[in-house]
């Protein structure tokens, strides 16, 4: 799907709403992994992963890290589409990427997340990572934006249906008990 001049369509509503549930499912299942592949019972749900067992710390900060890097990776791959393809789908990668990340860090006070925890256990405090990577992620969608020429418009359909899918990952998380 090929961005043409003009405002984000039906389409692209719809492939964000995919593409933001599919990187809740990306990002949580590459906790999941890297705790199986370090030999821990893992427990996933849409929005959470944790060990049945306690970590050592060294391999609780891998296991933190996993899901950041797919996000940042996914970031860079939809990066890439709308620089080369000027690609609707790339900016929702991108886009979801950058949500997902800048939301986590804001609810770093009542709940750390990933990039909190690690940038705490390497003595930088808790805003440090956090606010590195929803920075590089910003400017990524900033990029991304004025290659593809988005409105005031786009860029509204984007946060909403982003909202949307947030809400209903961490809500329907928490219905499901996780």
């Amino acid at each position: 799907m090929e961005f043409r001049r003009g405002v984000f369509g039906w389409s692209y509503v719809a492939v964000l709403f995919l593409v933001g549930l599919a990187t809740f499912a990306v990002h949580e299942f590459a906790h999941w992994l890297a705790g199986t592949a370090l030999g821990y019972p893992m427990v996933i749900t849409p929005n959470q992963v944790w060990s049945r067992t306690p970590m050592e710390a060294a391999h609780a900060m891998w296991v933190d890290a996993a899901g950041p890097l797919v996000t940042c990776v996914q970031a860079a791959v939809g990066l890439v589409l709308v620089r080369g393809r000027r690609s609707q789908f790339g900016f929702a990668l991108l886009y979801m990427a950058f949500f997902m990340r800048l939301l986590a860090a804001a609810l770093t006070p009542f709940n750390p997340n990933d990039e909190a925890r690690i940038s705490a256990a390497f003595g930088l405090g808790p805003w440090s990572l956090p606010v590195l990577v929803a920075a590089v992620l910003f400017g990524c969608v900033f990029v991304a934006s004025r290659r593809l020429e988005l409105t005031f418009r786009d860029q509204l359909v984007s946060y909403l249906v982003a909202s949307v899918v947030v809400s209903l990952v961490v809500f329907g998380s928490r219905a499901m008990g996780g």
